[in-house]
């Protein structure tokens, strides 16, 4: 990756063709591993996020319910039961994506964190 780097800031044509990359063999150096281990784990915690965003419904009709019959408690309790578990989900949804933007923008140069770590993706604000 560090060499990907370096064609793509540098001149392109006098090097191209004289690197390959083999992204679905790449492993770690030792040096990189920590970085690794928390960028496998925040993409499995991703693919869980993604899981419950693709399953999620909302509860808009239990809420119309609600709002047309407020005197009736049932419905009023069913409304309830609806949406408080939604609003965890949609909280979990919102720290994930914050922590996101936070490293992004906590970090400095991407390009010099891609060169001197290029297996991690630490320079794109990844962990």
């Amino acid at each position: 990756m560090g060499n990907l780097i370096k064609v793509l800031t540098r001149d392109i044509d006098n090097n191209a063709g004289n690197f390959f990359l083999d992204f679905e063999n790449a492993q770690p150096t030792e040096a990189e591993r920590a970085v690794w281990e928390q960028v496998n784990e925040v993409l499995m915690e991703a693919l869980a996020i993604l899981d419950d965003l693709q399953s999620y419904n909302g509860a808009g009709e239990e809420i119309r319910q609600a709002i047309q019959n407020p005197s009736e408690d049932r419905v009023q309790e069913r409304a309830w039961a609806a949406v408080v578990p939604l609003v965890g989900k949609l909280k979990k949804f919102y720290e994930f994506s914050l922590r996101g933007v936070i490293a992004w923008s906590a970090e400095g140069s991407d390009e010099r964190s891609l060169q001197s770590h290029p297996a991690s993706g630490a320079g794109a604000g990844i962990g």
